[in-house]
């Protein structure tokens, strides 16, 4: 494969720690190969020890591991096909489930309101149309949480 081979895919993230459960990444580069990360392990762990000089009541973690995540074209189409499925089978449930209407047939037009707007979500779907949440495959946020 060479040196930029698929095989050895890395990815760092330098994340900000402000509680309990409330993490925010500042800092993340994929698909890197191994030979780049150890090349430039000093320039991570360098811009992770200036984050943590300027913020010291916070916990930073600079985390360097596998990319295991899919990210750009690969998880559009992965998720195309679960939100294609899941959507059909949505569809498929509505279109069996018997109506209780009542008088003013408000439920029948919030049914049929449900059902028109899964088949247009289904057809975009099918077209190609992606509307949803792409996770970003680089971010830099480190001059937010620097002062100079």
């Amino acid at each position: 494969m060479g040196k930029w081979g698929i095989d050895n895919q890395i990815c760092v993230k330098i994340t900000i720690c402000k509680g309990c459960n409330d993490r925010e990444v500042i800092y993340y580069r994929n698909k890197l190969p191994l030979w780049i990360v150890e090349q430039w392990r000093w320039y991570f762990d360098y811009l992770a020890a200036l984050v943590k000089v300027n913020n010291p009541r916070l916990k930073v973690e600079l985390t360097i591991c596998a990319q295991t995540l899919k990210q750009g074209q690969e998880y559009i189409e992965e998720k195309t096909k679960t939100l294609l499925r899941a959507k059909k089978a949505k569809l498929k449930k509505l279109q069996s489930q018997p109506l209780q209407d009542d008088l003013f047939h408000f439920e029948r037009d919030k049914f049929a309101k449900a059902i028109q707007e899964l088949r247009e979500a289904v057809a975009a779907l099918e077209r190609g149309e992606f509307n949803y949440y792409v996770p970003p495959t680089h971010i830099n946020k480190i001059k937010n949480w620097i002062r100079r």
